[in-house]
């Protein structure tokens, strides 16, 4: 009964602090985190036959994911019709077009971070099916390749903005680099390259 009641009070703790972080002007980070935690605890509690170590162990994954999650925003801008007129698609094989990528700021610290957005627009000929894309994102100079992240993601057919809170390495060499956004739905893969500096 006592670790039970340890593991609540400390799922409580977390759940708490993480949660005045996400009304008092947090990261989307810190909002995720909170949210991760609060529903990994509840969701632990729920399934488990111990609800204290059920609690406690969803508290961490969701705190875990929930953070992941709160590195990237999206937003869709054209449904998958005003895609289709804007590029006249006759629904004839998978079509996947990167229309812009953009970083802000384009100069930054070693250790510090940016925002990598990207616009693509992916259609299909089945209307209703959703489309399996990875996200994946590369600073690249003459001697550097560093992997910024990878993601998989399902979305509607259309075209959408994704945009990731990246931090860089403390100890990646000044200078100028290319950052490298690459779209890929399994059967087509489009880049864009963004100039970016660390200073």
């Amino acid at each position: 009964m006592k670790k039970i009641l340890a593991s609540v009070l400390v799922v409580s703790m977390v759940v708490t602090q993480l949660g005045g972080c996400a009304s008092t002007g947090a990261t989307q980070t810190q909002q995720g985190a909170a949210i991760g935690a609060v529903s990994g605890a509840a969701l632990g509690a729920a399934v488990s036959k111990n609800r204290g170590k059920g609690a406690l162990i969803g508290a961490v994954i969701g705190l875990l994911v929930g953070a992941a999650i709160g590195n990237y925003k999206d937003r869709q801008d054209a449904t998958r019709a005003e895609a289709a007129m804007k590029y006249r698609y006759d629904d004839r094989g998978n079509k996947l077009v990167v229309e812009s990528a953009a970083v802000a700021p384009q100069a930054v610290s070693r250790g510090g971070t940016f925002e990598s957005s990207v616009q693509y627009t992916t259609l299909s000929p089945n209307n209703e099916e959703q489309v399996k894309l990875t996200e994946v994102r590369t600073l690249v100079s003459e001697q550097e390749t560093v992997d910024l992240g990878r993601r998989e993601v399902v979305r509607t057919q259309g075209t959408h903005t994704s945009t990731a809170k990246v931090s860089l390495p403390k100890d990646l060499p000044k200078g100028n680099y290319t950052l490298v956004t690459t779209i890929s739905d399994g059967k087509d893969t489009k880049t864009a390259k963004t100039p970016f500096a660390v200073v």
